[in-house]
């Protein structure tokens, strides 16, 4: 048996110990829907009428299960190699097809030469691997997901007598002469009609992919001249042996799974077992054996035949294997088998919050994987079809393991600072309740983005990048070609060129951006999250800062000195010329360079020497001290701070170092004059002294012997030149001034217009589907957006005469969307929802909705593509019969920026505009004091509450009453005479008893919230970027599924960064706005 009838390889772990579909022994009427029902949809408590001892097998009765739930007793099926080959079984034509197509590679074999029979077997062989690992993986991934083979075979009639009699007859014929008695054509569900079906398809497929191999393999077998008999003895033997194994492996794992997985049964139905597999034998040896070891034989039998060809052939062949599980064989397992998907956050509290590293806890419980590069499998099966599994396993909140009263959520008005926990009347501030233990909250105290070999990389931080520079100084010079003479110098030269830069230039405009708007602190309190509040952020950016600072300011002397060295000489004769001069000279102005910095640091101590005023000016105080070189000079680096650099140069004699020294001291001028000294004037004002001590005692000096200078002409010139400098100077610093002040919004708006072209650019990479439409009146269709309940505030933007036109929704609200068109419209049209000026044209929409979409009618696309069906296209109108409904736009259909928008009615899957409505707006409350808790608490609330799709299952329990229906009626425009309006069917009054019974729960903080998908972390991180102005990671809102913890990280982020640059009061929204003005409600 070949490799290529792997299949369900269920491993021997946590994952394949969940399968499990059910086999019951029943004598008896066959259990029912409504019996699953009653027993909680598991199959575990299913139990037969009469049930006959377990070791009578034959009386065993094995039931299905199809998608929608009916019971169905499966016949027995056989081993196809058994079928096949028997001469006692009846064959099908398939059968007979995989016969004469075996034969006649065999025959082909025989009859052509060698060199050819290569050539043909390895493009047969070809051909049937990509039809397994390729189409079969396709059409089963569609399979699994959207029932995509029942559909089709149902779709064009192929088992219904009436529609295809020819096909339908072909069928039954085929079927029950191979299946035999217990199977009835018209009887058994159509899903096992069509995986009877299948199956004999993927004979066809697998035993010509095998037999192909096969030949093509012994059309390579040689016996090698250089090896000895016994090594072509050892090399038969072994390779033999391998092959022995390799069909034990396929026989013991056809013993575990049977006909049912061998075929993939389970992406047509599910079986009932009374007990569950014993993954026992080949399972137990290694994960994935049919895929692992599963392919012994393929390398069996390339060591047989001594074939380097026939070998890669095999890798090559095996790694299409694994890309067969990968693609689809995995996903499917998970799919059907996996259970609830595990949320990425969920705070579920330890048994006991005494002991909580020494206390077992649930299964499940260490959800705080917070990586959102994992390839998560979706917990819930894609289309309509839904896995045993899915039918009654949901998320039903979290266990109650720890019991705390539940209390009033006092929260003060604003708030200062939560790391000293003092509100502004001065007292203590405490959380309403006690934060219980959870698995989260420890593996986000001690995980926080740790690097794994180079994964979560992050240059700011000091450690990665101290990491990147070893590998890169390792690394380096293998990847460089040998230098020796001119071409090793200039690699020292760019060596401490580039240092001189990074620190100069890089840390430069690092300190100045931190000055500016707390940069690089924002940059930490963006992908890291702090449990002791958000003054960590600080601390470890100024952690950071000061080690790259450290090493940037070695690294640059380092790097300056080692060129010096390279370009320099001992001398043999120290007394010829100025050798003797120029060391002097070089040395005093090196101990001059390094007095003035033993003296500055003597003064300035650490704090300003790692300039922590760039950090710690809120936190530590600060005060001006003219002392020690300080008395002497205002800034003793501007004139002295480079004095090392020129005497390396006059030492080593170097031009090049020279140059390099000239560059040094011009760098080192811009660091002062762009960084250091604007922030010094910022941050102490007038305090800065003016004159240094050795300024003001050349003026006395010169006042006082300006008797020598009687001469008017002399003391005339003097004061012009000094009074043309000063003016010089003033203006050159003025222009200065003034060109970075009007620089600064323009490039601000530079910087928003470039991303406002990505975006656009983002959009704009669609190709447009156009169909001709002239002969369909457009005017037949209309769409309408059902009012919310924020419809009433009007628009912040929109002028007063438009401002009751201005449908207003808060982001992340769902849109209802009411249409109505033609009875012949095409099904696969579709409403997409843009921002108002995107789209130019409108009667062709030519740009991409990015996934903002929704479909009139379920089940007609494939995800983003419409699913082709025979006569579908542009239909004509026939008739005045008008076809109403209703499509919600929520979640990731929904654009999650703020600003102006309009919706779109599409034909027939492409961008044909039929019926447009604009404009709607798209808001998010600000709060009127950006540091008070409770506006932004409430504005939180309700953005995570959308954000989690308002699932009472995932939002907090604070949330839940908000969570009640409210009936909204469609437009009385679109609903026609005899059609009722719109109402909820929910019944409101029974709904908040359970949700009240919910809040009362004493073993969660109410204020915790669960995170199933990344895109949900992700539409909070836009929601608070939009409402307060504050850019977060992912990663941070995952580590902190508290609104309450949440919201005191927000306050206290805004406090540390200050004031956002949008202001804003409440209802104002932050989005940038498409051009145009408001057009009303526009049906066109």
């Amino acid at each position: 048996m070949s490799d290529d009838l792997d299949v369900f390889d269920r491993t021997h772990d946590s994952t394949t110990t969940k399968i499990r579909n059910r086999k019951v022994k029943v004598v008896g009427a066959a259990p029912t829907s409504k019996d699953l029902d009653s027993s909680g949809g598991s199959t575990d408590t299913l139990q037969p009428q009469q049930q006959q001892p377990e070791e009578d097998d034959k009386d065993e009765v094995v039931y299905g299960r199809t998608p929608d739930g009916k019971i169905f007793v499966v016949p027995e099926t056989h081993s196809f190699i058994y079928h096949l080959f028997s001469p006692y079984t009846r064959k099908s034509h398939l059968d007979i097809l995989t016969l004469v197509m075996l034969g006649s590679q065999c025959l082909l074999f025989c009859l052509i030469p060698l060199r050819q029979s290569r050539i043909i077997f390895l493009v047969l062989f070809i051909i049937f691997r990509l039809a397994y690992n390729f189409g079969l993986g396709w059409i089963l991934r569609k399979q699994s997901t959207k029932q995509y083979i029942v559909k089709e075979i149902v779709k064009r009639g192929w088992l219904d007598e009436k529609k295809q009699p020819q096909i339908a007859r072909w069928c039954k014929r085929e079927l029950e002469g191979k299946i035999g008695t217990g199977y009835v054509f018209e009887e058994a569900p159509v899903e096992f009609t069509v995986w009877l079906i299948f199956r004999q398809v993927v004979d066809v497929i697998l035993l010509n992919d095998f037999v192909s191999y096969c030949w093509f393999a012994w059309s390579y077998c040689s016996f090698p001249a250089n090896q000895s008999l016994w090594m072509h003895v050892l090399r038969w033997v072994g390779g033999w042996t391998i092959i022995g194994f390799y069909v034990w492996v396929k026989v013991d794992a056809h013993r575990v799974v049977k006909d049912y997985a061998w075929y993939w049964g389970d992406a047509f139905y599910m079986i009932l077992l009374k007990k569950d597999l014993v993954f026992d034998g080949v399972y137990d040896l290694a994960p994935h054996p049919m895929y692992s070891l599963g392919y012994a034989g393929f390398y069996g039998l390339s060591i047989i035949v001594a074939s380097y060809t026939v070998l890669f052939v095999s890798i090559a062949a095996h790694a299409a294997q694994f890309g067969f599980l990968l693609w689809f064989e995995n996903p499917h397992i998970e799919r059907v088998y996996g259970g609830p998907k595990k949320p990425l956050a969920s705070r579920v509290p330890l048994a006991s919050s005494q002991t909580p590293l020494s206390t077992p806890h649930s299964e499940g419980m260490d959800s705080s994987t917070s990586a959102l590069d994992t390839n998560d499998t979706p917990g819930a099966t894609e289309g309509e079809t839904a896995s045993e599994t899915e039918l009654s396993d949901h998320v039903d909140g979290l266990p109650s393991t720890f019991s705390v009263p539940l209390k009033a959520n006092a929260r003060s008005s604003s708030f200062l600072s939560t790391s000293s926990g003092i509100n502004p009347a001065g007292n203590v501030r405490t959380r309403s309740r006690a934060k219980s233990v959870s698995m989260h909250d420890l593996y986000h105290r001690f995980f926080r983005k740790d690097v794994v070999v180079l994964k979560n990389i992050d240059l700011f931080r000091a450690s990665d990048f101290s990491l990147v520079l070893l590998l890169t100084y390792t690394l380096g010079p293998m990847l460089l070609p040998s230098l020796s003479g001119r071409p090793l110098l200039i690699a020292y030269f760019l060596h401490a060129l580039g240092w001189r830069l990074f620190h100069s230039f890089g840390l430069g405009v690092l300190l100045q951006k931190q000055s500016e708007n707390k940069w690089f602190v924002r940059h930490f309190i963006k992908h890291y999250h702090y449990p002791a509040g958000e003054e960590g952020a600080i601390e470890e950016a100024f952690a950071n800062w000061k080690v790259l600072y450290n090493l940037s300011l070695t690294m640059m002397y380092a790097s300056f000195m080692g060129l010096a060295w390279k370009t320099y000489s001992i001398p043999t004769d120290w007394t010829v010329g100025n050798q003797l001069l120029r060391h002097v000279l070089g040395i005093s102005l090196i101990a001059l360079h390094l007095w003035t910095s033993v003296s500055t640091y003597e003064v300035l101590g650490d704090f300003g020497w790692l300039y922590s005023d760039f950090f710690l000016l809120d936190n530590y105080p600060a005060q001006l001290a003219y002392t020690g070189i300080y008395r002497f000079l205002n800034n003793p680096e501007r004139s002295m701070g480079g004095a090392a650099f020129f005497g390396l140069s006059i030492i080593s004699g170097s031009r090049l170092v020279f140059a390099l020294a000239i560059f040094s001291a011009l760098s080192h001028w811009w660091f002062l004059s762009a960084v250091e000294s604007p922030h010094m004037r910022k941050v102490y004002g007038d305090a800065i002294r003016k004159d240094a001590g050795v300024t003001r005692t050349l003026k006395t000096v010169v006042n006082s012997n300006s008797k020598l200078f009687e001469a008017e002409e002399v003391k005339r010139v003097v004061q012009e030149v000094r009074g043309t400098i000063e003016k010089v100077d003033q203006k050159i610093t003025q222009a200065v001034d003034e060109f970075l002040e009007n620089a600064r919004p323009r490039f601000s708006e530079v910087v928003q217009d470039t991303k406002f072209l990505l975006q656009q650019s983002r959009e704009r990479l669609v190709i447009t589907r156009v169909a001709n439409v002239s002969d369909i009146d457009s005017s037949k269709y209309k769409i309408a957006v059902l009012p919310s309940a924020a419809a009433s505030a009007p628009s912040a933007s929109a002028s007063s005469s438009t401002k009751e036109s201005v449908m207003r929704f808060h982001i992340g609200e769902p849109i209802q969307v009411a249409w109505e068109a033609p009875q012949t419209h095409s099904r696969k049209d579709w409403i997409g929802i843009y921002r108002l000026g995107a789209c130019k044209s409108q009667l062709v929409t030519r740009i991409s909705s990015v996934g903002k979409w929704a479909p009139l009618h379920d089940g007609e696309f494939d995800g983003e593509k419409p699913i082709p069906k025979a006569g579908d296209g542009v239909r004509p109108d026939a008739g005045f019969e008008i076809e109403k409904g209703k499509i919600v736009l929520k979640g990731d259909a929904l654009p999650w920026q703020t600003g102006q928008y309009e919706l779109r009615l599409h034909h027939d899957g492409k961008h044909n505009v039929m019926a447009r409505f604009a404009p709607i707006e798209i808001f998010v409350p600000r709060p009127s004091d950006p540091i008070s808790f409770d506006s932004v608490h409430d504005i939180l609330t309700r953005i995570i509450t959308l954000a989690l799709d308002s699932d009472p299952t995932l939002v907090p329990a604070i949330a839940r009453p908000s969570l009640l229906p409210v009936p909204t009626a469609v437009p009385s425009h679109l609903v026609g005479e005899d059609e009722p309006e719109v109402e909820s069917e929910i019944d409101t009054q029974s709904a908040s008893v359970q949700i009240q019974s919910q809040l009362v729960d004493p073993a969660h903080d109410p204020e915790d919230f669960i995170i199933m998908y990344a895109n949900q972390a992700k539409r909070i991180v836009s929601g608070i970027q939009e409402a307060f102005d504050l850019d977060y990671a992912a990663e941070v809102v995952l580590a902190e599924p508290n609104v309450e913890d949440l919201a005191r990280k927000i306050v206290e982020s805004r406090r540390i960064l200050g004031p956002s640059k949008g202001g804003g009061g409440e209802g104002e929204t932050g989005g940038r706005r498409g051009s145009g003005v408001a057009l009303g409600s526009v049906l066109s």
